[in-house]
């Protein structure tokens, strides 16, 4: 049996946009909690999607600089084998 570990997140916030946040997941049919959840999990794959996205820009980059080794597939194999 694995044992799940919790951590808390407490978000101070104006009461107003605590009531909007309330207003539109009760609309929704979703609790906060998992709103800002789904909400927050959402934002750091679209971050983690960028930072890829700038390592392969890099890496593009420092190939077409001829900074970077480059060998074919067939190379690869024969070394690895």
């Amino acid at each position: 049996m694995t044992t799940k570990y919790y951590s808390r997140l407490t978000v101070d916030m104006p009461v107003e946009e605590h009531h909007y946040l309330k207003m539109g997941c009760a609309k929704l049919g979703t609790s906060m909690r998992d709103f800002v959840i789904k909400a927050t999990f959402e934002k750091m794959e679209a971050v983690e999607d960028e930072w890829l996205a700038e390592r392969a820009f890099k890496a593009l980059k420092e190939i077409e600089e001829n900074k970077e080794t480059v060998i074919s597939w067939g190379k690869a194999k024969q070394q690895l084998s």
